[in-house]
């Protein structure tokens, strides 16, 4: 199965992501654009892995997450990747916040266990759009979007498959381990 682990965002967070897509799409970029539904901040993307790895996974996932308080991050600036060059990606971030650092730097040692090795560096993110094509200024429309920036509160880490169709990838929960030892 096709997985990733990722904070799940509320409804607020989807709703500036759609507005956002709107500007890009008014200003002349074109892509693939996530449905609210599956907006999410991306903590890893493993890939194809079989049952029995998705078990070790979430089995860690419990052990490193039950040790952390459910703490709150704000969505407030947008960026790309690349940095430089063409953007591939529009994403709209948080500042660096040492909980989801420090979350992510206890998780990565843990997946290094079963087999995993990830970049050590983490840019909390939420994907506002896969982009295919740029206009004119592309730079300057993009870093003169505005929007309302979100807190919310992150309580659960999830493990997710993500199976792709021709309407846009479709996300089942694998696993969910909630921040400070409770499992739902």
């Amino acid at each position: 199965m096709r997985t990733f682990m990722a904070i799940k965002t509320p409804f607020e967070v989807s709703q500036e992501i759609s507005k956002i897509q709107e500007k890009l799409k008014k200003e002349g970029f074109y892509g693939s654009w996530p449905v609210a539904s599956n907006i999410h901040m991306t903590l890893f993307f493993f890939g194809e892995i079989s049952s029995q790895k998705a078990k070790k996974i979430s089995t860690l996932m419990d052990d490193v997450v039950k040790n952390f308080a459910p703490f709150s991050l704000e969505i407030n600036k947008i960026g790309v990747f690349p940095p430089h060059g063409l953007p591939r990606v529009v994403w709209i971030g948080c500042e660096k916040d040492k909980e989801i650092q420090k979350l992510y730097t206890n998780l990565n040692v843990s997946l290094k266990s079963v087999g995993f090795e990830f970049d050590e560096r983490f840019t909390p993110h939420v994907t506002a759009g896969r982009i295919k094509g740029v206009p004119k200024k592309w730079r300057e429309k993009i870093f003169d979007i505005e929007f309302k920036p979100v807190k919310f509160e992150c309580d659960t880490v999830e493990l997710l498959s993500s199976k792709l169709t021709p309407k846009g990838a479709v996300y089942t929960l694998v696993h969910r381990s909630e921040l400070g030892g409770l499992k739902r």
